[in-house]
């Protein structure tokens, strides 16, 4: 679709640029294709000096002179004519800048420059209506061809389309109706980064930790961290985001030390500036004439001084990315979300490298790129997610090296990032190789003395996942069979017990959670996702009972860990910090269609790296989408539809399912779930929730009744609390035999009566699990 958009911008270029597009200025965007009521909106909004076809202020960020010397009041008369090369690159190219340019001045916008080159971020004009300015620029425009796609929507097409969709009643309402445009983005002051890096090299425990040759140091050289700009900052732990930069450099009386990892991006591009070289001019016009243009134009580029590239080569940071150094649950950034998209490292690769090396972590990457001199840059969003930003910014490179944490996690994650990026140009390196207990990452394996360089070459590229012969299994076997521990799923740091029975949250798989109505089933998973997901698992949640307001109040308590209704002035600190969680909501609510359902998780697992899918709750979904077929057989397909997904895309899905109405709660077991048998067939594990005791008790049990793994059962205790609206694990409770009545007391003796009295009293003091094993007396 996008190149269908380039070649359908490039003949509309063509055709009409010498026809109707040279006159100047926002007249240019009022055309025929607009409706009568359009063009005059579009009118009232274009500054006056624009509709007056006068030149405009030279305060506009849009009306600088351009290569050729024009003015904005000349250049697009042609009127010049130094030759027909330069005549077709100023129809055409030159026209698409001037309906680009005019277009975001009037309505109000402020680009960035984006990860690539010839690429601005602007406002989506589909998604942004509604939204914070800080959201709003979600769209990466191509200067080049005028395609646009919507790294948040994915919205996408050609310039014209940009311009029809923006011409709707929804975004025209976002411009503001006052001169000014958008803020500039957030700007570092030199001096601060400076004194961040200076504060790393003043700190000797630290700068001795990473610099050092000794045992448990990293060996990082002082010039390497440099080029990177790693420096040191001091954080309050208590302050829920960092509003003054300098008070991360100067700390206060309960700071902490932070490690400070700089995100960079080019600081322009020639659009924004307004300029643009020759020889970009002669790049992009070779690729659609070849032959005589491109040699005339090298010739000019050959004898001219134009403006050079050194503006694009440049760059700046665009966001800084705060770490504790003894709190590992300490992590931050400045600014917020308003920042340009940027990489760590982006500024190492130059404009002729060909391969780079992506990490999980900041100093994986300064390691990398220290031992093998392959530019490494470091994922932006967690150890396992790569967002739809850093895969445009690596487009350029031929080879990509996917160089994540060796663990099981790690591995199936950079299978799921070659994917995304392409088979062909990827290759996984695995720091351990044929080591068990070898080191996981590459800063630790340059901490003990491994040759990173010998590791980079052993790298293997992605096989692919339909055919497999021995030899592919040959090596995961061994590592199954000698390293079990690390097979396992993502454990839960909540519930300890869970983990010893269900073997920790495993991709590819498909869970039951069933139970009686009102005992908790969308509490209990709605903190184990939490759960999960601060360990790193991006969660998709489908609440299909419950709405997402209501849904996001309940995990904000438990994730803080007591009730925020109760703590109002806390929210906007909590909100913060859940917000940095890889945490996202289906927008469904009720009966849906099981097909749109897949599609868009479908979606979510492209675009956000979703490794964990929550459906609460089956019947819900399904409800009134059975019509003409059997409702069994509706919820069938579903969980066959949700069982091939889990495969196919290599995530966990977690479905609710109620149980059938008839059934005692006393008596549930795995034939209890509502459905047929295929339902708990096509799982991979079914777990059911149970209330203890009575109707106000606050105790559950979670009875895993299949398990695919390793086919351990087995039940785990908790207990409510309502202040943190969470569960938290318990003992099993204690319960005592019964006695069996033989002869009734009426007709015993005195000493048979004593006897039986003792007996009972003896018996009353063992106590028993819940299983009925007798636990021993302390």
């Amino acid at each position: 679709m996008f190149g269908t958009a380039m070649l359908r911008a490039a003949a509309v270029r063509r055709g009409l640029a010498r026809a109707s597009i040279h006159r100047h200025g926002a007249q240019r965007l009022i055309t025929t294709q607009h409706k009568p009521a359009q063009r005059r909106q579009l009118a009232t909004l274009m500054p006056a000096e624009a509709q007056d076809n006068t030149k405009l202020n030279d305060t506009d960020p849009w009306t600088k002179p351009d290569p050729f010397g024009h003015t904005a009041s000349t250049r697009t008369t042609h009127t010049c004519s130094k030759s027909a090369a330069e005549d077709i690159v100023q129809s055409d190219d030159g026209a698409l800048e001037h309906s680009i340019r005019d277009f975001l001045g009037s309505t109000r916008q402020r680009p960035r420059a984006g990860l690539k080159a010839d690429e601005l971020v602007v406002k989506c004009p589909v998604c942004s209506p509604g939204k914070p300015r800080r959201l709003a620029y979600s769209a990466h425009l191509s200067t080049q061809t005028g395609a646009f796609v919507c790294t948040n929507c994915f919205e996408q097409g050609s310039w014209d389309k940009y311009q029809e969709l923006a011409m709707r009643r929804n975004f025209q309402n976002t411009i503001p109706r006052t001169r000014a445009t958008d803020p500039p983005p957030f700007e570092f002051a030199e001096t601060t980064l400076v004194q961040l890096r200076t504060n790393l090299v003043a700190h000797e425990e630290i700068y001795a930790a990473l610099t050092g040759h000794e045992k448990g140091q990293l060996r990082l050289r002082p010039e390497i961290l440099a080029q990177y700009g790693v420096g040191l900052g001091f954080l309050d732990t208590g302050v829920p985001e960092i509003s003054d930069v300098q008070a991360l450099v100067e700390g206060g009386n309960h700071a902490v030390p932070c490690l400070v990892f700089p995100r960079t991006a080019f600081r322009t591009n020639s659009f924004i500036e307004g300029t643009s070289s020759l020889a970009d001019i002669a790049n992009s016009t070779a690729q659609q004439n070849k032959g005589v243009i491109s040699s005339m134009l090298s010739e000019m580029q050959a004898d001219s001084n134009s403006v050079s590239d050194s503006a694009q080569a440049e760059f700046r940071t665009v966001q800084l990315k705060v770490v504790g150094w003894n709190t590992a649950e300490l992590e931050m950034y400045v600014p917020v979300d308003e920042a340009q998209p940027g990489l760590f490292g982006f500024h190492i690769a130059g404009p002729d490298s060909s391969d780079v090396i992506l990490t999980s972590h900041e100093l994986d990457a300064v390691a990398a790129y220290q031992e093998t001199g392959v530019a490494a840059v470091s994922l932006p969003r967690g150890p396992y997610q790569l967002p739809l930003d850093a895969m445009r910014a690596l487009e350029r490179f031929e080879r990509v090296y996917v160089w994540l944490d060796d663990d099981h996690q790690g591995e199936e994650a950079a299978k799921l990032i070659a994917r995304k990026l392409g088979v062909d140009r990827c290759q996984i390196v695995r720091t351990r190789g044929n080591i068990p207990h070898g080191p996981r990452s590459a800063s630790i394996a340059l901490a003990r003395g491994y040759n990173l360089s010998d590791i980079l070459e052993q790298a293997q590229p992605v096989q692919h996942d339909k055919v497999l012969d021995f030899s592919a299994l040959r090596e995961a076997v061994k590592f199954e069979v000698t390293n079990p521990d690390l097979i396992r799923g993502v454990e839960s740091k909540e519930l300890p017990g869970w983990n010893a029975i269900y073997k920790g949250l495993r991709p590819g798989e498909l869970t039951i959670l069933s139970g009686p109505t009102g005992c908790g089933k969308t509490t209990v998973i709605s903190q184990m996702s939490l759960d999960f997901c601060k360990s790193g698992v991006s969660t998709l949640w489908g609440s299909f009972e419950i709405p997402n307001v209501r849904l996001a109040t309940r995990m904000m308590s438990q994730f803080a860990k007591r009730n925020i209704a109760q703590n109002v002035a806390e929210i906007d600190y909590w909100s913060r910090k859940f917000e940095q969680l890889p945490m996202y909501f289906l927008k469904f609510h009720g009966s849906t269609n099981p097909d749109t359902v897949l599609e868009t998780m479908r979606h979510a697992v492209y675009a956000y790296d979703v490794k964990h899918i929550v459906i609460d709750n089956l019947q819900f979904m399904m409800s009134m989408q059975a019509k003409g077929i059997d409702k069994y057989d509706a919820q069938d397909a579903a969980i066959a539809t949700f069982r091939q997904f889990a495969t196919d895309e290599n995530v966990h899905i977690t479905v609710v399912a109620h149980l059938r109405k008839d059934q005692p709660s006393a008596d549930v077991d795995i034939n209890s779930i509502f459905g047929s048998a295929k339902v708990t067939q096509e799982a991979d594990n079914v777990v059911i929730l149970q209330r203890q005791g009575n109707s106000d008790s606050m105790v559950r049990c979670i009875n895993v009744v299949k398990n695919r793994f390793d086919g351990t059962l087995g039940k785990v205790f908790i207990e409510y609390d309502r202040d943190t609206m969470a569960f938290t694990e318990v003992p099993p409770p204690r319960k005592r035999k019964g006695l069996k009545i033989v002869k009734s007391s009426s007709r015993l003796s005195m000493a048979d009566r004593l006897v039986a009295e003792m007996e009972a009293d003896a018996a009353s003091q063992r106590a028993v699990d819940a299983d009925g094993n007798e636990i021993p007396s302390s």
